[in-house]
């Protein structure tokens, strides 16, 4: 496998499509989808050439991880042990650290015209987190849909939490994504930190501007003067989708474009869906250029004894996944 900082044809793109219209570039760096296009249309955002992946900051496309999201300080226990994550995110872990899975090259174990496998090993102690992790990324397409499916197992209990980040844009005349319909299958969110770590609470959604539980446009959430979105400048939130036992598969969003008339629902077995509305989306894209659907568990779980646990036992299979329907 390449190391990391060796890129070698990690910047090749592999072409995939589902023989009917749909199609997904992906880069063994980062595990990336760098475009997916429909009838020749791109719906997510992405570089004009693969190398500017090498110096992307967005996540655009990345498969994240160890541990999608934050992680309070870069601290957390596992069976009564500190782990000392590295910091990214201002005092905090974000997204696996400064070279988290988005960083590194991905092994071709095996791809044919609708789908490819990926496979990385994560050694023991990178960016703090115990144990040697093998990770399987099997990605592929049918009928109109982008299916992912992780597979990963340590030879130490630690931590993960694996996703993707897509930025998605379904309109076809380059406008922002507050004149998109949103729906959310989630009664509740979690509220954050002016520094977007979770406040250990529930907060249900009833008349509040994180009601999605009927499509309603970005905008219009937007427009709302809420606290919280005031402190994230715009959305960047875990909405919870799924209640106990976890794992099933399960619809958490559809996204809608009047303008273009395409829609993409999403399914997963994570218990929540983080939505992220482009706020820092900068040059060569623009604020609210995209947003991210991330399924994923919820954020700093390893600190929050009520959240679902993010531990994989040394051994165990940690098995999710998740589907991006186009029509």
């Amino acid at each position: 496998m390449t190391a990391p900082g060796q890129h070698g044809n990690s910047l090749s793109p592999l072409h995939l499509t589902d023989g009917n219209g749909l199609e997904l570039d992906l880069l063994p760096f980062g595990a990336t989808i760098s475009a997916i296009r429909l009838d020749g249309q791109q719906v997510t955002l992405g570089y004009a050439a693969p190398e500017l992946f090498l110096h992307d900051s967005f996540y655009l496309g990345a498969s994240v991880g160890r541990f999608a999201n934050r992680i309070a300080h870069g601290r957390c226990r596992i069976n009564g042990q500190l782990l000392v994550l590295h910091v990214n995110n201002g005092s905090h872990c974000l997204h696996g650290g400064s070279v988290g899975f988005n960083k590194v090259n991905w092994q071709v174990v095996q791809c044919a015209d609708n789908g490819a496998e990926l496979y990385y090993c994560a050694a023991d102690g990178e960016q703090g987190f115990p144990g040697r992790l093998e990770v399987w990324q099997h990605i592929s397409l049918h009928a109109g849909a982008v299916s992912m499916r992780f597979r990963a197992r340590a030879d130490k209990d630690t931590l993960i939490n694996l996703t993707n980040h897509c930025y998605f844009n379904l309109n076809t005349d380059g406008s922002s994504i507050e004149n998109h319909q949103l729906q959310l299958n989630a009664g509740h969110y979690l509220p954050t930190d002016s520094s977007s770590i979770p406040t250990g609470r529930l907060q249900a959604v009833t008349g509040t501007a994180f009601d999605f539980r009927s499509p309603r446009t970005i905008a219009d959430a937007l427009a709302q003067g809420d606290i919280q979105l005031q402190q994230a400048s715009g959305f960047d939130h875990c909405f919870v989708t799924a209640a106990q036992p976890y794992n099933a598969l399960h619809q958490q969003a559809q996204l809608h474009s009047g303008q273009s008339g395409l829609t993409l629902t999403v399914h997963s077995t994570q218990p929540g869906i983080q939505l992220y509305s482009g706020n820092f989306l900068a040059a060569p894209f623009s604020p609210r250029g995209g947003l991210c659907l991330e399924a994923q568990n919820w954020p700093d779980a390893p600190n929050q004894p009520g959240f679902p646990s993010a531990v994989l036992a040394q051994g165990d299979w940690y098995v999710q996944e998740i589907i991006y329907s186009f029509q």
